[in-house]
């Protein structure tokens, strides 16, 4: 039998772009894309990819551009990321065009058809420049001259006959059967952006042998639709109507189950342990066992030249198990957890502190879940955090019935989960990440203002007025920082803790106004999926105008939860 992969007390860091190879079965997800997209009476296509952030859609594009035949054109494009914001339209169908001009090199008449429809993007953008000048009475002459300035042979000067010409170039590209143009990160869109690569797509770009696949959170899509439509009062049922007329083929990317997930972890466990040469055969392995829909995924290993030890098994285990069910399913979330267990690793062997790896975990795990037990433990003595966590443990296990004192209600399982920890000496690990959780968040930030975010977050309301009447007399500058520092935070914070960044934001933008749409921007785009009741009331009740409308939007949803419109529509009633 061959000796499994070493363990090793510090896994590697994680990198969180998105993967080249399949690890999570992503194939019952990306197969059915590409047989539609082979498939030639479904033409021209829109597919949506829907997943919500962290999900894998990412992924999933790589593995659908990994797989295409010689006779397709694979276009890859984020629209977020377009420099000019203000011609998302034209900056797309330039894409499309820069990707076919290799491909008609040695065909004159499509070469020059090629350059005519260049000329029409041009012309547009000189309509574009100039409205923005109009608006806002700021002309660019740079930019009026570059628009004017001739990119291609002269061709049609308007794109209202765009997509006629655009069809028979299409159609003509020697040994093409598909152009295949993959969107990414559509739902980090503002609104107007969304909108705009929409339009491109089903007005100028939507024909014969074109195919489209939009990897995105739909609810975030359509939740921009509506926005940008926000004059009407029936905006939410046009964004519903609007998606499904693009989109076609909606496809959903099923959140991992726990096995799924435990079986994630032990694989990343193992290639940083150093098996990533024969990672492929274990992956292979999970793949055959998913397939015939064996419980779990990591089981049977004999034979296999690289596996998990049984210190990986046993940590993926604990993982699994201890993380939220919410961010348990999702890749992302499970590689941040993995990153912040090699980053706590390293540090307390810095700092001499000799803690089992299983022990490290769970008390990572409730820092991130449990976070105001956690801080209450903080603040307790040497003597008092050993009975406070023996305590927990006997509530845990069934010993005793109520919740003892600072104990979440849901802490139960977590409480009563191995390892024990009541007999350890961890005094000076808890203090070492109580400091360190005070200056993760606001990295970079002054003492003070990292108090104030702390106590903004406390869910005391005495602390929490303290923090507004420190923040009343810091400048501009640092309060933008700090106004950075909670969407950060909000981004990774569990649901229940939402409500605190959102009223920490609000007390922010009161002070520096012109900055709440942003925080509004970012709220919308970090923190509205799975909006609690709480939230939603911080968002009505704050008293900034932004968010404010963005409580509106969101009792608007369909993508929001019954209890929370409820919530909102009291709270702005009583407002």
């Amino acid at each position: 039998m061959t000796e499994p992969v070493v363990a090793v007390a510090l896994p590697a860091l994680f990198d969180d772009n998105p993967a080249i190879e399949d690890l999570l079965g992503f194939d019952a997800v990306v197969e059915p894309v590409l047989e539609a997209l082979r498939h030639k009476d479904l033409d021209p296509i829109t597919i949506g990819v829907h997943a919500p952030w962290g999900g894998g859609k990412s992924t999933v594009l790589n593995l659908i551009e990994a797989a295409a035949p010689a006779d397709w054109i694979v276009v890859r494009t984020t629209p977020w990321e377009y420099e000019d914001q203000f011609d998302v339209k034209g900056t797309l169908i330039a894409e499309v065009l820069a990707a076919i001009e290799p491909r008609v090199q040695a065909e004159k008449d499509l070469k020059d058809k090629v350059a005519d429809l260049f000329k029409s993007i041009s012309w547009s953008r000189v309509g574009m420049v100039m409205a923005k000048g109009a608006l806002t009475m700021q002309w660019e002459p740079e930019k009026l001259v570059e628009a004017f300035s001739p990119q291609k042979k002269e061709g049609p000067r308007s794109l209202a006959a765009f997509r006629a010409a655009f069809e028979e170039l299409v159609a003509k590209v020697p040994g093409v059967t598909r152009v295949v143009v993959l969107v990414d990160d559509l739902d980090r869109c503002l609104p107007d952006a969304t909108v705009a690569t929409l339009e491109a797509i089903k007005l100028f770009l939507s024909v014969k042998r074109m195919a489209f696949v939009i990897a995105a959170d739909q609810d975030l899509v359509r939740e921009a639709i509506a926005a940008s439509l926000a004059g009407t009062n029936r905006s939410g049922e046009f964004a519903e109507r609007y998606l499904e007329k693009i989109v076609q083929l909606p496809v959903s990317m099923p959140r991992l189950s726990p096995a799924e997930s435990e079986a994630y972890i032990a694989i990343l466990l193992t290639q940083a342990a150093g098996g990533t040469t024969g990672i492929k055969e274990l992956v292979d392995h999970a793949a055959k066992r998913r397939a015939k829909n064996e419980p779990k995924l990591i089981e049977d290993l004999d034979g296999l030249a690289v596996r998990p030890s049984e210190e990986h098994l046993r940590l993926a285990k604990q993982l699994n198990d201890g993380m939220a069910s919410e961010k348990r399913g999702n890749p992302r979330e499970i590689k941040r957890r993995l990153n912040a267990f090699a980053v706590r690793s390293q540090l307390t062997s810095t700092r001499g502190l000799d803690i089992r790896p299983d022990v490290l975990l769970k008390m990572l795990l409730l820092e991130d879940r449990f976070g105001k037990s956690f801080e209450a433990l903080v603040g307790k003595s040497s003597p008092e955090r050993r009975a406070v966590l023996e305590a927990w443990e006997k509530w845990g296990r069934g010993e005793t019935q109520d919740p003892p004192p600072d104990a979440e209600a849901d802490m139960r399982d977590w409480a009563g989960s191995p390892p024990a920890l009541a007999g350890l000496d961890l005094d000076a690990y808890i203090t070492l990440a109580g400091t360190l959780t005070s200056a993760a968040i606001g990295s970079g930030l002054s003492d003070n203002l990292r108090v104030a975010i702390a106590r903004l977050l406390s869910g005391s309301n005495m602390l929490f007025e303290e923090a507004e009447k420190t923040l009343a007399e810091c400048s501009k500058d640092e309060l933008r920082r700090v106004g950075s520092a909670l969407l950060d935070h909000g981004r990774g914070a569990d649901r229940d803790r939402v409500a605190d960044v959102i009223s920490g934001l609000a007390v922010v933008a009161r002070l520096v106004p012109e900055e709440a749409e942003g925080y509004a921007r970012g709220v919308r785009t970090r923190m509205l999926d799975g909006l609690t009741p709480a939230a939603g009331a911080a968002l009505a009740s704050s008293g900034v105008d932004p968010f404010v409308a963005l409580a509106r939007e969101a009792a608007a949803s369909p993508a929001i939860g019954d209890a929370t419109k409820v919530a909102i529509n009291n709270t702005l009633e009583h407002n």
